[in-house]
């Protein structure tokens, strides 16, 4: 048997032998593929000079198989029927493997997940995997395709994206300022209830210590309030009436508009430490992944257009 070089045989002459075979016909080939028909002609007569042996009967009428090309079609067929079921499947697999996501509690549960049902109407196709960390020291160490830390971006190699200015000022709820004397300037605060977060980031998260410092003032460490160690269950306390905290305005903005808290004080400060988007170097990012990340950029933007 005659050994056969196949990288002698271009894919071109063997797809258009399998489509030609297929249609019985060179002028139906050559449409299937978008092809001059003298196109379809050549590359088969190509096979042929390599194979050295005659494919096609050309007639009148048109084309038909010799024996040697029925038999030559049947395994041209089972191969590309081969070829096509692997690209399905790995086109399968690359489309169920989900987008993970890796945020704060806060930021998921009062900026995120309000919006999800319309990112999923933008991109149905495309799984969402919303993974919680609130824990910055483990960022690094975890799996994910896009991640918005709390602390800053981590110490590696990442690539990253400006989300958001970090832009922060007390509030409350509606009821709960109701019954206080007017409120004017952050020194009216010192007297009042505050709502503390636990630190437990590096560097350091802004706090009503540095809040006060920032106006020249000092926070007493005797006067009252509550401290919790999720910034969620800061947010829920200031809804019902617990006190003041300090709201980070991406995430607290929703709950302003829809009357749960309100701001008391008109004064706010922008830090320089802005929340950024960021994803690892070494793995490149997948389209699904590219479009979540310009999804997330755009809401953040309309977010900051209502302010």
């Amino acid at each position: 048997m005659k050994k056969i070089n196949i990288n002698l045989l271009s894919m071109r002459s063997l797809l258009a032998f399998h489509i030609a075979a297929q249609e019985q016909n060179f002028t139906r080939a050559a449409a299937t593929l978008r092809l001059g028909q003298s196109a379809i002609s050549h590359s088969v007569r190509q096979l042929e000079t390599v194979l050295g042996v005659k494919l096609f009967e050309r007639e009148a009428q048109g084309v038909r198989l010799t024996e040697v090309g029925k038999k030559l079609a049947k395994h041209m067929q089972y191969g590309f029927a081969e070829i096509e079921s692997g690209l399905e499947e790995a086109s399968a697999s690359q489309a169920s493997e989900a987008v993970s996501l890796l945020v704060s509690t806060s930021l998921a549960s009062h900026w995120l997940m309000p919006r999800i049902a319309r990112f999923k109407q933008t991109y149905p196709e495309i799984q969402l995997r919303i993974i919680t960390q609130d824990a910055y020291q483990a960022i690094a160490k975890l799996e994910f395709d896009l991640c918005i830390p709390v602390g800053g971006i981590p110490e590696g190699h990442f690539h990253s994206w400006t989300f958001v200015d970090e832009v922060l000022y007390p509030v409350c709820s509606p009821t709960w300022l109701a019954q206080q004397k007017p409120l004017q300037h952050p020194s009216d605060l010192l007297s009042h209830a505050l709502i503390h977060l636990e630190e437990h980031y590096s560097p350091p998260r802004f706090n009503w210590q540095r809040y006060f410092e920032h106006y020249g003032l000092t926070l007493k460490h005797t006067r009252k309030g509550v401290s919790f160690n999720d910034y969620s269950i800061v947010v829920q306390a200031a809804i019902e009436g617990q006190g003041l905290a300090l709201g980070w305005h991406h995430i607290v903005q929703p709950l302003i508009e829809q009357g749960k808290l309100v701001e008391p004080l008109t004064e706010r400060i922008k830090t320089l430490s802005p929340f950024y988007i960021i994803a690892r170097e070494d793995k490149p990012l997948r389209i699904e992944t590219q479009a979540l990340l310009e999804w997330l950029l755009l809401e953040m933007h309309h977010t900051l257009a209502l302010k």
